[in-house]
């Protein structure tokens, strides 16, 4: 998903407002509905994987950073 890498904040907005309309066209009410859940359900589980990701980068980082300290304080010795 390189795209999402040079595609600026309004490109985005407008390109999400664009799929939106597309895919809405001749749709019933209800059927719009069931489909806005179902994207907002996958949008949210994609933000849980995100953070997931980030809370365990996290940790590795930290684990890091003390395995690096220990390796310093015992070349002190």
């Amino acid at each position: 998903m390189s795209c999402l890498n040079t595609i600026s904040p309004t490109q985005l907005a407008v390109l999400s407002t664009f799929i939106a309309i597309v895919i809405t066209k001749d749709k019933s009410a209800d059927e719009i509905n069931v489909l806005g859940n179902v994207i907002a359900s996958t949008g949210a589980t994609v933000l849980s994987i995100a953070a997931q990701m980030q809370y365990l980068e996290s940790i590795q980082s930290k684990k890091d950073q003390i395995h690096d300290l220990k390796k310093q304080l015992n070349d002190l010795k």
